[in-house]
């Protein structure tokens, strides 16, 4: 038992471990999605066994058939001098093949003679004089006991309905975290260049573990290109946020509408206060701003169309020169498009209980500009760009609390569109530690 319980401390320990060890290094976009995972789950489990249960006992316990109402009252009870109220209609109805007559409204007023009683009594007065005498109803019966049938039992639509806002939740986070797990690089995409054999997975792990601040240039290496050797991966508009959008959209529309309909629309628009009315046509409001916002995102996505960069050496090395090759498609027209070497120095402090992160950018140089042109879907803007880093440029640097990080960043002022940003992250190796790495690789050391 002792060493039950050494086990599944020394295990428990290990995982809490390994969760505090990735969070340090993890973006905010993952916590939100693991956030998105966990709530959406609880409110699932909570939503299932709540009402989904329930509604599928009585799906099946129960059985619908028509009843005819012979006479209704309001019955009475008083509690200290209070007068509660409740429901109770009188009425016949036919059960494989037998007739039966009952009291009765919904499950609590056959629960017991106490229960089902309120003190509203225009509320019981709306609910006895919906039911009209000698006029026929649905209402459903007991299987195991005919004996039992109710008149009143809500609609499962807005379960439904309910229950796709947990799903929603649940699914956006978990295909966020994957997402975001598989770009953080800890699902291995294969590899497929054959420039890529050179920097051989076991040989890049030796070197990463010789220089272990210099962060690895393997998940960037990994795809070829086709004019140069190596294609960059790009940071473009995330189908996450464009799936998030349309989805906040829709439900935020449904829900705001249905609202509005129920204030205006149902006969309760009398006692609807003017704040109810208020709040019912702000949320609407909104919810168009919403949809606008999702249609912009989609516009956005579909007509910029993707930007390729090709490196011709990587990782970098500064004082050596550089290829890059550029490829804009899409059908618009730009005032302005310009590509830069930046780099970015990354601080993270704690203060309190909180994790502040500061950016600043320490270099930028401007290697393409472009402004006043069209592009169009057959023939994209296509340029290739020669440039250098500056002799005793500082390398990638990462450790827990500070970074050193270097990328290319492409952007555009496009005429009646989003501006276009979007960025490559890129490796730069100290010198004189480039020239020994390459050294094995790579016989010619010349700049090109």
């Amino acid at each position: 038992m002792r060493c039950n319980c050494c086990f599944a401390f020394s295990f428990f320990r290990s995982v809490w471990r390994s969760f505090l060890f990735y969070a340090r290094r993890t973006p905010p976009a993952f916590f939100l999605y693991g956030f998105l995972l966990v709530v959406g789950t609880i409110f699932f489990i909570l939503h299932f066994y709540s009402w989904v249960l329930p509604n599928w006992n009585f799906q099946r316990d129960f059985e619908q058939t028509v009843c005819t109402v012979l006479d209704k009252k309001i019955a009475e009870k008083k509690r200290e001098n209070i007068l509660f109220y409740r429901p109770e209609i009188f009425i016949q109805y036919q059960f494989h093949e037998q007739n039966y007559q009952l009291w009765t409204c919904d499950e609590l007023t056959l629960a017991g003679l106490e229960s089902g009683y309120i003190d509203d009594l225009e509320t019981i007065k709306k609910i006895v004089e919906s039911y009209k005498i000698q006029e026929q109803y649905p209402c459903w019966v007991k299987i195991s006991d005919p004996n039992y049938a109710i008149l009143f039992h809500p609609s499962p639509m807005w379960g439904w309905f309910f229950l796709m806002i947990p799903i929603s939740l649940a699914g956006s986070g978990f295909v966020g975290l994957w997402l975001t797990v598989c770009r953080r690089g800890f699902i291995r995409r294969r590899f497929t260049s054959k420039r890529f054999s050179a920097f051989s997975f076991l040989g890049s792990q030796k070197k990463q573990e010789q220089f272990p601040t210099v962060p690895d240039h393997v998940t960037i290496n990994d795809s070829p290109g086709t004019r140069l050797a190596f294609r960059l991966p790009t940071l473009q508009i995330s189908m996450i946020r464009i799936f998030g959008a349309i989805l906040l959209g829709f439900f935020w529309n449904m829900i705001s509408w249905v609202i509005l309909f129920c204030v205006f629309f149902t006969g309760e628009e009398e006692s609807a206060s003017f704040f109810s009315r208020f709040f019912a046509i702000f949320f609407c409001l909104v919810g168009v701003v919403l949809i606008a916002w999702g249609i912009n995102l989609v516009l956005a996505a579909l007509s910029v169309g993707a930007t390729l960069l090709e490196l011709s050496d990587h990782p970098m090395i500064p004082g050596r020169k550089f290829r890059l090759h550029l490829t804009q498609f899409g059908t618009f027209r730009i005032r302005q498009y310009t590509v830069a070497v930046v780099c970015e120095e990354v601080a993270r402090y704690r203060q309190g209980t909180d994790t502040i992160t500061n950016r600043k950018t320490v270099y930028s140089k401007e290697i393409f500009a472009k402004s006043d042109f069209e592009t169009v879907g057959d023939t994209p803007l296509e340029t290739e760009i020669s440039f250098s880093l500056p002799y005793g440029a500082m390398h990638s640097f990462m450790t827990e609390h500070n970074e050193i990080r270097w990328k290319i960043a492409v952007s555009a002022d496009i005429a009646g569109l989003p501006d276009l940003y979007r960025e490559c992250p890129i490796v730069v190796r100290p010198s004189a530690v480039a020239s020994s790495y390459f050294a094995e690789d790579d016989d010619d050391l010349s700049p090109r």
